[in-house]
Order: C-alpha cells, then sequence, then structure tokens
C-alpha cells in the first residue's frame, strides 16, 4: 500500500473478532509477532491523504482485497472510489512487499514488514531501477527500516496497540534536461532587436531524502496507520502521504 504502494488511502466499528480495548491487548503481545495468515477476501478501506507543498491536497478512499493467496505471493485488487471500473490487480509479498522485473529478475523494491516482526530489529531494501521513465533515466532506491516498538494509535476505525516501524531512505534519480533554443526580443534606443539563444541539454542527479513510519496491527494483519514524507536536500518537505484504516472486514 501505500495503499498499493507504499499500498499509502466517523469512526467505523471492527468486526468482534478485532475489536475492544487497546490496553487488553497489550498484554498480551508476544516478543515476536508472526506473519499473518491471509484469506481470499479480506478486505481494508483505506483513506489516503496526499500533502504537495504548501497548497497541493487531496482525500480519497479506497478498498483493498486479497482475492488469491499463493504460498509467498497473493494477489490484491484496489478501488478508488469513484473508479469506472472494477479492481486492478497487482502481485504482492505475503509481507507485502512490493515487486518488479528489473533485467529479467524479480526485484523487491518495499518490504514494510520483514516478519517474525520484534522491537529493536531492522532490515534494509536497495535497488537500482534502470529503466528510463519519461525525462528519468534510472533510479536508485536505499531504505532502512526499524522497529521502534508498540503504541496506541487511533484511527477512524479505532484505537488499537501497534509496532511501530520507523523507515528512512535516499532516493537518487538521474535525469535528463533537452537541449532548448529560443528567441528574446530586447528593446533598446536602436529600436528592437530579436536575440537568439540555445539552452544546452544534460543528465543531472536528483536526490530525494524520505521518512516515514508505519503501525502494523496482527488481528487486522496490515498497519492501520501509514505516512511517508519526502525532502530534498535542504531539508525541505516535498510530499507527504499519510494513509489510515477505516475498516476491515476478514475473509470468510
Amino acid at each position: 500500500m501505500r495503499v498499493m504502494d507504499r499500498i499509502s488511502f466517523g469512526a467505523l466499528a471492527l468486526l468482534g473478532a478485532i475489536s475492544g480495548p487497546a490496553a487488553a491487548a497489550a498484554a498480551d503481545r508476544p516478543e515476536a509477532v508472526a506473519a499473518p495468515a491471509f484469506k481470499a477476501g479480506d478486505t481494508w478501506v483505506i483513506e489516503e491523504t496526499t500533502e504537495k507543498g504548501q497548497t497541493g491536497f487531496t482525500t480519497v478512499r479506497a478498498d483493498v482485497a486479497v482475492e488469491r493467496v499463493d504460498g509467498e505471493t497473493m494477489l490484491v485488487g484496489m478501488k478508488r472510489d469513484g473508479a469506472p471500473t472494477g479492481y486492478q490487480d497487482q502481485v504482492r509479498g505475503s509481507d507485502w512487499s512490493r515487486r518488479l522485473v528489473v533485467n529479467g529478475q524479480e526485484t523487491v523494491t518495499n518490504r514494510p514488514f520483514a516478519f517474525p516482526l520484534s522491537v529493536g530489529q531492522s532490515w534494509t531494501v536497495d535497488w537500482t531501477d534502470p529503466t528510463r521513465r519519461g525525462n528519468v533515466v534510472s533510479g536508485h532506491a536505499h531504505k532502512t527500516y526499524t522497529v521502534a516498538g508498540w503504541e496506541d494509535v487511533t484511527v477512524p476505525a479505532g484505537t488499537f496497540h501497534a509496532l511501530k516501524i520507523v523507515c528512512k531512505g535516499v532516493e537518487e534519480m538521474v535525469i535528463e534536461v533537452p537541449a532548448q533554443a529560443g528567441a528574446v526580443t530586447v528593446a533598446g534606443g536602436a529600436g528592437a532587436t530579436s536575440v537568439a539563444h540555445t539552452q544546452r541539454g544534460g543528465r543531472g542527479k536528483v536526490t530525494h531524502v524520505t521518512y516515514g513510519e508505519s503501525f502494523y496491527v496482527p488481528e487486522v494483519r496490515n498497519y492501520v496507520k501509514s505516512f511517508d514524507e519526502t525532502y530534498n536536500t535542504d531539508n525541505v518537505r516535498l510530499s507527504r502521504q499519510t494513509d489510515v484504516l477505516v475498516s476491515f472486514k476478514p475473509g470468510a
């Protein structure tokens, strides 16, 4: 997730299987949290808020559903409110990891959880994308995840005792700037003069620093809250995406 990435989309009561005070659940927390046992039909409603700069702000809701479980992978569908089509399907790892095929090999590009989870645990994801996308020639990302501890967190679905996971990373992109030709008209005492100029193209590197937190709840088989932030090299925040759980329905 994000919702589907990262899947990063009035409170509603959860089903009895996951309801109850967060404090009561906290007393029985194991030292290590095992991987979830997904079932076809597991469905989450997520509210996703995206902030860009000082003016960009959007909020959408999405249904996320497990459609098929196949060993270490599962087929997950996502449908945003108002979408004219049905679910858009994507293969995800059973740890909610995202994978791309890079140079003919399946590569993990995001692993928000590494089960079994325990406080103090850490893991890294490092990968290079050689695929050109628009003016981005290639990209490289390095992220480190750390399990910080248990915290109570409140979202529209209720209050939960959740395992907090912090993610810090750096993303680098090589971009190509095309050459541009133009003309400028300059007014002077002898009349107007047209001056032609050419801007040389080339390649440069853009670096972003990322920070995020996820709050995983075993009973929900997913996070109940997550946010990802992106900063430039001047430590100015460029964007923030926040996901909160609205409701969860386990599969039959």
